[in-house]
């Protein structure tokens, strides 16, 4: 069949051209319409979009929350400041504005003129309406900005061409924004920590509470309304919480004083690993051992909360030129280790408290156990004998913490075998973290029921081979002489909202009580016994205070390198404990490591004579005047006005006793001490103790001798 063939008429093209020629006519009605619109209405259509149209848009900056101490001193607290913000497109609006504004800007807050006119005339910034050009101007630089470019006709001074050029300045605005800043400088600086320039806590405290410490931005919208007037539309931020710690600012002065004090003594000594620093490591904390809380925890890790990347005073500038970004980077996180939260490491004799305690709540021995010391024991025939430092014979239950005796802590420890020696690390918390509310924290490593063995259990009965923090025998040393209870440590007590009101307690937390109140106060007794008779910790004795404490003194890996941790933990009073401190130094920069315990001891009975009447712990037995101005408390003297005479004490604003206002002379002179007694007087000799070198625990070995005219006799212990 054929295809009919398709014609493109004459008439179809005439009715397509009539149609394109319609379309076409519409077209350019349209056009002379929207052009007659435009000249007619344009401006008002153009005022309608833009006051639809975002101008501006910037965050508000929340304010960190603080940090106090448990009194409401600030230790850390965010400053309102401002930035310079300069509108370039504004500026550049007008010919007439460029000049005034560089001018003042640059002349008023110290800027490069070159630099701002760069920022103003530059292809990438003349249309930004946001160029930070300075940032952290006080409100009294901002004040003082504002008072000279204003105009307003209180200005007499002005001339008329002084104020139009003033009145040229345009485009300068102040934005608010926060810094973080610390009022004590270093004080505490391990446990408060820091943040940086975002908000964000870098370490300490800033950065457990960070997400608490933050609050949430808020938001500022500018806009043109119909008559292109700038409109601002803001969203108030939403400020951080508050913390407040357990630390005490005058418990931690005086902290921070003794270590400095030992850092002043030995920081030049003869040993080459830690050349120009008292020791590898200085640690105290001070603790309620009643409920957990924290008073105060430092090292001799001192930085510049304020500047905490300011490596001064421990690497020097010659150093420091040298170090590349990652050797920089080490030594400002040596600097900002908090050793008694981080470092794990074998405890010594420290530990020995913990396994009596344990011994006796099992029931592997009692009250008469006895052992006799022949200087060694060999706990594996096959292995070589452990050593004691001394020969101790005969001893009692109290006699082995009193000595510090290695060989009757392994008979106690094999009397409890290692299934229930392992329960009762547990028990106390050895082994895994405390919980504290500080980042960072070790757990430290020790072996479990399948992998210990009998050396291994006798080892650790005197504390060596296993490691723990100083966190950790805190803690256990608590729960031994508090009545059993073993709490969690923590550093805050309270989280306050931006108004004051408090959001949360930190109630005491009792993790478990591993020891029966009985047991607790037979090792209070013992624990005396170290201080107040002959037992190793004599040199830290205080006129009317009853005083319980261990030693501790624990060699180092490689074994016979001649590294030593010494260390020591005591409890005030020890009938009813209401303070506990706990001291270590590693690696002392001393002749002699192993026999420096006496430095450590030194350092906590200086602090505890500051801290107890502070405190409210005051002596229980009879002392003399002499004695309670050693304490710092008030004592009546006789003068030539009159027979007796109450000292009046002048304090900082921390609480710290400074002056006495009745002679306005330093505490410290207002009275003579009396070196002799009477009775040594009549008498016609003089009785001390001479320090003969040896350690102040068992691990090592320890010597007095008590001199006599005429006489002198060694008497030996361990502990």
């Amino acid at each position: 069949m054929r295809k009919r063939e398709q014609k493109f008429r004459k008439s179809m093209q005439i009715k397509l051209l009539l149609l394109f020629a319609f379309v076409l006519l519409l077209l350019i009605l349209l056009i002379i319409r929207i052009a007659w619109i435009n000249i007619k209405s344009g401006d008002a259509y153009a005022k309608q979009v833009l006051s639809q149209q975002t101008y501006d848009s910037r965050a508000v900056p929340y304010r960190r929350g603080e940090i106090q101490d448990r009194n409401g001193n600030l230790l850390a607290k965010s400053e309102k400041v401002y930035n310079v913000v300069l509108d370039c497109k504004a500026v550049n609006s007008n010919d007439d504005y460029v000049e005034p504004t560089i001018q003042v800007v640059s002349d008023q807050l110290g800027l490069d003129t070159a630099e701002i006119r760069e920022i103003v005339s530059s292809e990438q910034t003349r249309d930004s309406r946001y160029q930070v050009v300075k940032k952290g101007l006080s409100l009294e630089e901002v004040q003082k900005f504002e008072d000279y470019t204003d105009t307003g006709e209180d200005r007499k001074d002005l001339s008329d061409s002084q104020r139009e050029w003033l009145q040229n300045v345009q485009g300068v605005w102040f934005e608010e924004d926060y810094i973080r800043n610390y009022p004590l400088g270093s004080l505490a600086c391990t446990v408060i920590g820091f943040s940086n320039r975002l908000n964000d806590g870098i370490s300490g405290l800033e950065a457990y509470y960070s997400d608490t410490l933050n609050g949430v931005n808020g938001r500022q919208y500018g806009y043109l309304n119909e008559k292109l007037e700038l409109q601002e539309n803001i969203i108030e931020p939403e400020n951080g919480s508050s913390i407040v710690t357990t630390i005490d600012v005058n418990v931690q002065q005086v902290v921070e004083k003794y270590i400095a004090e030992l850092e002043q003594q030995n920081k030049n000594g003869p040993q080459p690993t830690t050349k120009g620093r008292a020791s590898a490591n200085t640690a105290i904390v001070v603790a309620n051992p009643n409920n957990g809380e924290i008073l105060a925890m430092a090292t001799d890790r001192v930085f510049d909360l304020n500047d905490p990347q300011n490596l001064s005073g421990w690497v020097t500038k010659k150093e420091q030129s040298s170090m590349t970004e990652e050797q920089k980077t080490e030594a400002l996180n040596k600097l900002w280790y908090n050793y008694c939260v981080s470092e794990a490491f074998e405890l010594g004799s420290t530990y020995k408290p913990i396994v009596v305690s344990s011994a006796l709540d099992a029931g592997s021995i009692d009250s008469n156990f006895a052992v006799t010391c022949i200087g060694y024991l060999q706990p594996v025939i096959e292995e070589d004998p452990i050593n004691c430092t001394s020969v101790h014979g005969a001893e009692s239950l109290g006699d082995i913490l009193k000595n510090s005796c290695n060989p009757g802590m392994m008979t106690i420890a094999m009397k409890m075998g290692i299934d229930k020696f392992c329960e009762y690390q547990s028990v106390f918390g050895f082994g895994r973290k405390t919980g504290i509310d500080l980042p960072n924290e070790n757990s430290g490593t020790l072996d479990d029921e399948n992998t210990m063995g009998i050396i291994e259990l006798c080892t650790y009965s005197f504390g060596q081979g296993f490691t723990a923090t100083m966190l950790q025998e805190l803690s256990a040393f608590c729960a031994d002489v508090n009545g059993g209870y073993l709490y969690q440590p923590h550093v805050v007590k309270q989280i306050v909202g931006d108004n004051g009101e408090v959001l949360k307690t930190i109630e005491p937390l009792v993790v478990g009580q591993p020891v029966s109140t009985k047991t607790s106060g037979m090792i209070r007794q013992y624990l005396e016994t170290v201080v107040s008779d002959d037992g190793t910790a004599k040199d830290a004795q205080i006129a009317g205070y009853r005083i319980g404490g261990k030693t501790g003194t624990a060699e180092k890996l490689p074994r016979n390198n001649g590294k030593y941790i010494v260390s020591y933990i005591c409890a005030v009073p020890i009938d009813d404990p209401q303070v506990v401190v706990y001291g270590v130094i590693d690696e002392a920069n001393v002749d002699d490591q192993e026999h420096a315990g006496t430095y450590i001891r030194g350092a906590i009975t200086g602090i505890l004579k500051e801290i107890l009447p502070y405190l409210g712990v005051y002596p229980s037995g009879d002392i003399t005047e002499v004695e309670r101005a050693d304490l710092g408390m008030k004592v009546e003297r006789e003068t030539e006005e009159t027979e007796e005479m109450e000292v009046q004490y002048v304090y900082d604003e921390y609480g710290n006793l400074m002056y006495d206002e009745t002679t306005w002379q330093p505490l410290t002179e207002l009275v003579p001490v009396e070196k002799e007694t009477e009775e040594a007087e009549e008498a016609g000799n003089v009785q001390e103790d001479v320090w003969t070198g040896g350690d102040s625990d068992g691990d090592v070995g320890n010597g007095y001798e008590s001199q006599e005219e005429g006489s002198a006799e060694n008497v030996f212990g361990v502990g």
